[in-house]
């Protein structure tokens, strides 16, 4: 059962005796397949909490990383960490190098899946170095996709395009660790880095067009609809854009109780219809922060193009690149970085309506805020103001809070009367 048990082709390859923990799996994996994601959580976590003494093997313990696994698809990541806890201290009681080598990659994917790809990475290599000293290949491309996607998130395209390549012989050598279409995505965006997105639309298109294989990546990675359906809108492919978000829809029909499905259905509509409204609630209702971080860059993009609000198309934009910056996406940083550069030689900053603030060295975005909500307005209209989501101006305002010495809204307001009255909000240098 070592290393098969999770596997995602046929389950009759198991070679374990069926027990308890194996049926419930089957069930799990027939539920996920089928897109009935808490199903597919319900019968994986029951083969967890089973209590095998039929096998030789740690049934249980592997239906933990595969119950791990689904968790981090769907960004429930607090309880794939608690799952992977209970795994590790199984396997040190047992002395199973095997065990703790599978439950390290799989932390690693949980990582990313997190944001935390520093972190994901380090995880990754450790885990391939033991999965090779230990005679675990069938577990390697949890690894190399790790590596990959957080090698392209950073900037770092030579090792990105080594370990694609890893995963191109995983693909060779039958190692189907990972959902049908996640390495293909990963694949995808480092040969944009390298190439750019007019090289890989048609390949794009050919994966958006898979029928099963686009249902399971769209459960496993909750940023890859938006970003086929922007991808196609690029390359003047509407219908095939519209075929991503009815995908993305009928997906979150199915499970109304997942957010991560629930976000990404949202932001491929908003961007099908260039909604700016619905991409600021797609980026609040976002559990994923690189797809949050990229729907608030959405956002700004929809600004850029309407004159008259390139201001506030900076102010956002600026928000986007803080956000990619937070969980250590460097590319995705530098390409908002460039854009922003852009808008910035078009309109003058005088004429963007968003001073620079002298008070306490507050950001453009944080002076903004503080302005609207020391001016009486709630998280949300300011948000709506911004186009911004709720999430975001809540998370400026506590810095705020904490740059300005005030502990509420009321403090800010007669803090703000009182500068602006002595002449301390005029613009300064930009923060």
């Amino acid at each position: 059962m070592r290393g098969i048990i999770i596997r995602n082709d046929d389950l009759r390859s198991v070679r374990a005796p069926v027990c308890g923990v194996t049926d419930r799996l089957t069930r799990s994996r027939r539920s996920w397949l089928a897109g009935r994601l808490e199903s597919g959580i319900g019968h994986a976590d029951a083969a967890f909490r089973t209590d095998c003494t039929e096998c030789a093997e740690p049934c249980s313990q592997y239906a933990g990383l595969w119950l791990a696994m689904l968790l981090s698809q769907i960004r429930r990541v607090d309880r794939a960490v608690r799952a992977l806890d209970a795994v590790d201290i199984s396997a040190a009681a047992r002395g199973d190098r095997p065990l703790a080598t599978a439950a390290t990659l799989v932390r690693a994917k949980v990582e990313a899946a997190a944001g935390r790809f520093d972190t994901a990475t380090a995880l990754a290599a450790a885990g391939l170095r033991e999965a090779e000293e230990v005679g675990l290949k069938s577990w390697t491309p949890l690894g190399n996709f790790v590596i990959a996607l957080t090698a392209v998130r950073q900037g770092d395209l030579a090792t990105a395009l080594r370990y694609a390549q890893r995963m191109e012989e995983d693909a060779v050598f039958g190692r189907k660790m990972l959902p049908p279409g996640q390495a293909a995505w990963a694949i995808l965006q480092i040969a944009e880095a390298e190439q750019g997105w007019e090289k890989v639309a048609a390949r794009a298109a050919e994966l958006l067009d898979s029928g099963h294989v686009i249902r399971q990546l769209l459960i496993s990675e909750p940023a890859a609809a938006p970003w086929l359906v922007r991808l196609m809108l690029k390359s003047g492919e509407r219908a095939l854009a519209q075929e991503g978000v009815w995908a993305s829809r009928r997906l979150a029909a199915v499970n109304p109780g997942v957010r991560s499905t629930a976000a990404a259905a949202l932001h491929a509509v908003a961007l099908y219809e260039a909604d700016m409204e619905k991409l600021a609630s797609a980026a609040e209702l976002h559990v994923d922060q690189w797809a949050r971080a990229s729907a608030v860059e959405d956002v700004g993009a929809v600004l850029t193009d309407r004159k008259g609000d390139r201001g506030r198309a900076a102010l956002i934009l600026e928000d986007a690149r803080g956000a990619y910056a937070q969980i250590g996406a460097l590319r995705d940083a530098a390409r908002v970085k460039s854009r922003l550069r852009g808008i910035n030689t078009i309109v003058p900053a005088q004429d963007q309506g968003l001073p620079a603030s002298g008070v306490a060295g507050l950001t453009r975005t944080e002076y903004a805020i503080a302005k609207l909500v020391a001016g009486g307005l709630t998280n949300g209209q300011a948000a709506e103001q911004l186009y911004l989501s709720r999430h975001t101006v809540a998370f400026h305002l506590r810095k705020i809070f904490r740059k300005l010495g005030v502990a509420s809204r009321v403090q800010l307001a007669r803090l703000w009367a009182e500068l602006d009255s002595g002449g301390g909000l005029e613009p300064g240098a930009a923060g």
